[in-house]
């Protein structure tokens, strides 16, 4: 069988990751870039440009001639912890998904795994673990990238009622090696630690998984998914000491013995993120958004994953250790 395997978001850390996979399985790739980003495109694949936000642009990137099957692994999406609004957020996340699905049924693309966010699914009180759920709303999240996160997986799960073949899958904070173009907010951070800029911790932790296990959890989730279903792709909760200490081990320094309380740390964090906008930083690491993703209940189960999947996510000091 001839068989076509096509990528949006694949210049990104998590579509890069994805695609180079996929060509070490010697499939034929096609990955969606935006336009005049050809040269950002993995080696190996074919590379059509196009925008999800703009459907009319899309038609090459869905043609089918000469395929017998074809699987969609939509993984574009603009990632934002920035507190000024930004239209192209729901433009990209939430109206781009839709263009995408309603596209692949057009098309008759037999399967599709959309990549999600754990940000999407409503939050539970710390002590509660965090589960799947069936129905998405963006009035039962916090902030502009979680809200468009919640609204794109309704909108797919719409879809799915409606005959196409599509699972969601939901990553946590992804870390690991492969951020080319050193984009991911996490990445980013990790490395502002190892260097010194963040040398003490504040109260807090998320759950931070490896993008290689998120990239077998939707290879996995294309081969065993079921359609309408969702599946969280977690990795492990680290305190943000526990990270920061992990990384200065590594390199060799004194642990960390300081950490900052979260009512200080949101009130400097608003201050950080209009210094760092004036300094010319368009991607701020501290924004009060990010702390208080940090307070919040980070505790996501990936037990559904384990069991249908067979999702296996490694130990984070491996993550760690690679991501350096």
């Amino acid at each position: 069988m001839n068989k076509l395997y096509l990528v949006t978001g694949a210049t990104g850390h998590l579509g890069t990751c994805l695609t180079e996979e996929l060509l070490r399985r010697g499939e034929h790739v096609r990955v969606l870039v935006r336009p005049g980003r050809k040269a950002l495109a993995p080696r190996g694949a074919e590379a059509v440009e196009g925008d999800v936000a703009h459907a009319d642009s899309l038609s090459p990137f869905f043609d089918r001639t000469g395929y017998d099957s074809v699987t969609l692994l939509h993984c574009a999406a603009m990632i934002t912890i920035a507190s000024k609004e930004d239209r192209r957020v729901w433009d990209v996340n939430v109206n781009g998904t839709e263009n995408v699905m309603r596209l692949a049924r057009q098309a008759g693309v037999e399967r599709v795994v959309y990549v999600s966010s754990v940000h999407a699914i409503p939050e539970r009180p710390h002590g509660e673990t965090i589960r799947e759920v069936a129905d998405f709303s963006p009035h039962l999240v916090h902030g502009q990238y979680a809200r468009s996160k919640a609204a794109a997986a309704q909108r797919t799960l719409a879809h799915a009622r409606e005959g196409l073949n599509v699972s969601i899958v939901h990553p946590s904070g992804i870390i690991g090696p492969g951020d080319h173009t050193r984009r991911n907010h996490m990445v980013r951070t990790i490395r502002a630690m190892a260097s010194g800029k963040i040398p003490v911790s504040m109260e807090g932790g998320y759950d931070f998984v490896d993008v290689r296990d998120v990239v077998d959890g939707i290879l996995a989730c294309e081969e065993h998914g079921r359609a309408g279903e969702c599946y969280i792709l977690s990795g492990h909760y680290v305190r943000v000491g526990e990270l920061l200490n992990a990384i200065r081990r590594i390199h060799g320094k004194r642990e960390n013995r300081l950490e900052l309380p979260h009512a200080l740390v949101r009130r400097i964090a608003p201050i950080a993120e209009r210094l760092s906008l004036l300094a010319g930083d368009r991607s701020p690491l501290l924004t009060p958004y990010s702390v208080y993703t940090l307070h919040t209940n980070g505790r996501f189960s990936h037990e559904k994953a384990s069991r249908v999947l067979d999702y296996r996510p490694r130990a984070i000091a491996e993550s760690i250790r690679d991501t350096l």
